[in-house]
């Protein structure tokens, strides 16, 4: 409910595949085997683009970026395959571990990776990261160059970007631990905040899989590295813990995510942070169930971002503030700014919320009666639930995700 996405109307969709049908040429015809052969014969890369049907920042790529003639000049000095991920290109999507999309891969000819780009990229930011690869400055020349030099500020901040983007965060855990050594210190700032970027990305990773083999019922083992961001669980793994009861299972999951987060909290330094940093780290810490301390840095980033920021940024801090029942007359008031800003179905939803919980019900309720009206459809129908609660004084219910984390036991019939 919180999150923006691209509402695509039909007449969209069928004018950016007319868009997508109006691109002979663009693309290659055949498998990945005949690219590499051609991209060997014309000495340059092949070019590997994820996507799938559903994702709508693929066919905005396709409708914003591929449809510009400077764009696509670009794409023709490689040898460019367009691959469903779902469908035809699922077996290369595993093998080149691609999760999200869209996603373009570069290639050599033996069909070594040398670069990718991760999601959209509007014309000319995509002109300039394809030109750059094209050139031969890649992510594989970077980690070359962090070899050689391994106080490369450049190469580490490049480096660390794209092992993340690989799914490789001990990969940049490790070369950041180098980076550090190498540059004594000088740079500890940086090295933090990257850091920071490749703790929370490997311990978000665990905990994940160890949600979702613990509602399988443990039917493998969860392999999890014994490093600051997930020691608690590795120490938990080691233990006799399939064989507790399950709801115990879930409170001490709950409590070594807790107890893993907060290792990683002491990571960044907050005393030269920027106001984008305030939202990162408190994000993270939100996320896991550390609400006061991400209620302290949302207020902290409130002070200093406030008049700057957009109705959607503070709406959603609003909100976050709202459901972990923290600073809620602040919450309040970012909320009324929000509304100010953007009085959309949305934010008027988490003022009403806010209002009803602080005992301003009348004016909550017909807030929400406004929202529904608004926003007509599933999401009025949710609005005129939620108000229909607030007229019969019952209690919302709304909690953060991590307090139902790791989510229920599959029952095996």
């Amino acid at each position: 409910m919180r999150r923006v996405g691209l509402l695509l109307t039909t007449a969209s969709v069928v004018l950016i595949g007319a868009c997508v049908q109006r691109a002979p040429g663009l693309w290659f015809k055949g498998d990945l085997d005949a690219a590499r052969s051609a991209a060997k014969a014309r000495g340059t890369l092949v070019m590997l683009e994820f996507y799938t049907d559903w994702c709508a920042w693929c066919r905005r790529l396709e409708s914003d970026t591929f449809s510009v003639p400077e764009v696509r000049k670009e794409i023709s000095q490689f040898v460019a395959l367009k691959l469903n991920a779902e469908k035809g290109g699922a077996d290369l999507a595993e093998r080149f571990d691609v999760d999200s999309y869209p996603t373009l891969i570069f290639l050599d000819s033996t069909g070594r990776e040398v670069d990718r780009i991760h999601g959209y990229l509007p014309p000319d930011k995509f002109i300039q990261r394809v030109h750059r690869i094209r050139k031969g400055d890649t992510f594989l020349a970077c980690l070359r160059e962090l070899k050689e030099d391994p106080g490369d500020l450049d190469a580490i901040r490049r480096s660390v970007d794209g092992l993340l983007q690989r799914s490789d965060p001990e990969g940049a855990i490790s070369r950041l631990e180098a980076f550090h050594e190498a540059t004594e210190g000088r740079e500890s700032t940086l090295c933090r905040r990257l850091m920071f970027a490749a703790r929370i990305d490997l311990h978000q990773r665990v905990y994940v899989r160890a949600a979702k083999i613990y509602r399988r019922g443990w039917d493998r083992n969860v392999e999890v590295p014994n490093t600051t961001g997930t020691e608690r669980l590795h120490a938990l793994a080691a233990e006799d813990f399939p064989e507790l009861p399950a709801e115990e299972q879930a409170i001490r999951l709950r409590e070594a995510r807790f107890e893993d987060a907060a290792a990683i909290l002491a990571v960044p330094d907050l005393d030269s942070a920027a106001p984008d940093d305030f939202i990162e780290v408190a994000g993270f810490a939100f996320s896991n169930g550390h609400y006061d301390v991400a209620a302290e840095l949302y207020l902290h980033w409130y002070e200093a971002e406030g008049d700057e920021a957009s109705g959607l940024a503070l709406n959603d801090v609003a909100w976050r503030l709202y459901l972990s029942g923290k600073e809620l007359e602040a919450a309040t008031e970012i909320s009324r700014r929000a509304y100010e800003l953007k009085g959309t179905p949305e934010v008027a939803d988490t003022l009403a919320r806010l209002l009803y919980i602080r005992g301003s019900e009348q004016e909550a309720i017909a807030l929400e009666k406004r929202a529904a009206e608004a926003a007509g459809g599933t999401r009025g129908e949710t609005y005129r639930a939620i108000a229909e609660q607030m007229e019969a004084r019952e209690v919302l219910g709304d909690q953060p995700s991590f307090d139902s984390y790791p989510g229920r036991r599959r029952t095996v019939l």
